[in-house]
């Protein structure tokens, strides 16, 4: 299938608006202005009667969806040949991106040739429908909430490709155990030893159980997760800096540790017992693609690089 730089153009604005549901900000991450994207989006909608418009609330077509797969279909298989891919990176990893947007490890950011996007999702389920629609090409982030789907327990995953679902294929990068971190001022400090039952005296965040099922599910069996935080995209000063406070607990990857004792927040003496593995997941016609092997080896170096990776805790498996 032969796709024109107008078409490819005019999908990238469909794509993007139906990613952030927005014209401000789908126009802002396009670099276009809001009534360009509006024009262009309904321009390109009419040209391929995909009915693209709000409805319900939601950016969507409603029909011709064959043709809208097709189409997307090519312009991904192009963008990760051509090394243009979009990916994004879920909380459980963003920390080990601490150091590559600023400083002096920027410019080894650029081993990773693809564009980041600005999707914060912390719905498992919301993340496996972008890479499904290939409106996102990769994310890095936890495997923990799709355990449920996979052949292997984590503690047993390689570095390897393996099915999530029919359309969405994964490779696991590295192994850590969550953290549980509270404010050095927080009462509990002063114990040697915490038990689960002081632990549930007081407040931590949550997320919808739909959300994060399986990261929820094992919170609440530690009487954790007891706040619902409200939150359906990250911020680190919601989730694992909730503890800032003095009073919250909250839960940690261990490479972000660091930044958190920026903020006065340890570790507690208290084994958390639940491990997650990050890894690169992305539609299988990307994982499966020829140049995709290059793509992940820029992406492991990367967060091997990482300063936050040196301060332990990470069991690497590439």
């Amino acid at each position: 299938m032969v796709v024109s730089e107008s078409v490819v153009g005019d999908l990238d604005v469909l794509d993007t608006l139906e990613l952030f549901q927005s014209t401000i900000y789908a126009a802002e991450a396009l670099g276009i202005s809001q009534s360009s994207c509006s024009r262009r989006y309904r321009s390109f909608s009419q040209l391929f009667d995909f009915g693209f418009d709000r409805v319900d609330g939601v950016y969507r077509a409603t029909r011709n969806f064959d043709m809208l797969a097709a189409l997307r279909q090519a312009t991904q298989k192009r963008r990760v040949r051509q090394g243009r891919f979009r990916y994004g990176i879920g909380w459980q990893m963003e920390g080990l991106m601490d150091g590559f947007v600023e400083g002096p490890l920027a410019s080894q950011a650029q081993d990773l040739a693809g564009e980041r996007v600005a999707v914060r999702t912390m719905d498992s389920w919301r993340v496996q429908n972008l890479l499904e629609n290939r409106l996102i090409d990769f994310w890095i982030g936890g495997l923990l909430d799709y355990g449920s789907l996979l052949e292997q327990p984590l503690k047993r995953l390689r570095f390897e490709r393996l099915h999530v679902t029919d359309a969405v294929m994964a490779v696991p990068l590295c192994r850590f155990d969550l953290q549980l971190v509270s404010h050095q001022t927080h009462p509990l400090h002063a114990q040697k030893v915490v038990t689960a039952d002081q632990v549930a005296l007081y407040p931590s965040p949550a997320l919808d159980v739909g959300m994060a099922p399986m990261l929820m599910g094992q919170l609440h069996e530690r009487s954790l997760a007891t706040t619902p935080s409200g939150l359906k995209d990250h911020t680190f000063g919601c989730w694992q800096a909730a503890a800032a406070d003095g009073i919250a607990l909250s839960y940690s990857p261990p490479h972000d540790l660091a930044r958190l004792q920026a903020c006065g927040i340890e570790t507690l003496p208290y084994d958390l017992g639940i491990t997650e593995v990050g890894a690169v997941l992305g539609h299988r016609d990307a994982i499966e693609d020829g140049c995709f092997h290059t793509h992940l080896k820029a992406m492991a170096a990367l967060f091997r690089k990482s300063e936050a990776a040196a301060h332990g805790g990470l069991h690497w498996l590439c």
